[in-house]
Order: structure tokens, then sequence, then C-alpha cells
């Protein structure tokens, strides 16, 4: 397996690991801060509500952040020739984009993944500027 594949997954393993350890170190750990129970024991203000909404927000930027870092918009499907270039068709939507491939290497009658940006101009018509080729699966099944 490639080193490159594994990076991320073991990136967002480390982060986690990393971060859970702050909860950790919040707890006390059977002796210090429980009741003679085992119970918690909240602080004699209380918390205050802003206190926990200033929790949930950061919970929910750190979930966008890492839905950001880790979801490339990206399509599959086969390309075909078109009238100036070539073109499309995503398998999902079934929504074909003209191609600008740039320096990618495209053949058509090709069925690939590409990752980029979903581009619609003015005039409605889809197009899709390829960042790079995911995945070649190789000649298209007719």
């Amino acid at each position: 397996m490639p080193l490159r594949s594994l990076f991320r997954p073991t990136m967002v393993t480390m982060f986690c690991l990393l971060f859970s350890t702050f909860g950790l170190a919040q707890y006390g750990g059977g002796g210090g801060g429980t009741t003679a129970s085992g119970g918690y024991t909240p602080p004699k203000g209380g918390y205050s509500s802003s206190t926990g909404i200033a929790i949930g927000a950061a919970a929910a930027g750190g979930v966008a952040i890492a839905y950001l870092a880790l979801h490339k918009p990206s399509i599959v499907g086969c390309t075909e020739v078109a009238g100036s270039g070539l073109q499309l068709v995503n398998e999902k939507d079934k929504q074909t984009y003209a191609l600008d491939s740039g320096s990618t290497d495209l053949q058509p009658g090709e069925r690939v993944a590409l990752k980029g940006k979903r581009i619609k101009s003015e005039s409605g018509v889809m197009s899709f500027h390829v960042q790079g080729l995911a995945k070649d699966y190789g000649p298209c099944k007719q």
C-alpha cells in the first residue's frame, strides 16, 4: 500500500488521540473530584449556558473543518468526445460535464474518477475543472 494513502488516516487518528487526551485531563480519575458514591460533583456555581454554547460551537467547527479537509469533490464516469474536447457523464446524478482537463492526460472511452471543481457557466452548461486523476478504472463497458 503506498505511503501516500496511509498519510491522511494516520493524521486523522493522531488528531483524535491528541484531542481525546484533553477530555481525560479534565476527569479526576476516581479520587479527587467525586463524591463518596463515585458520581460527578459539578462546580459550585454551575456552568453558565454560554459555556455549553461555546463547547457546542467548537465541536461543530471541528467537525466542519474535518469534513472540508477530507471531502474533495469528485466525479466518476466515462469520458466521451465532445465538439470541442472531452465530456464526462457522472454516474451518480447522470449530469454531463464538459471537462477542463488542464495537464491531466485523459483519453476518450476511459472510466475514471476525477478530483476537481464543478463550475456552472452563465448559460447553464456544467463543466468540471480537473485537478487530478483519482483512479483510472480502465475502458468503459459498452
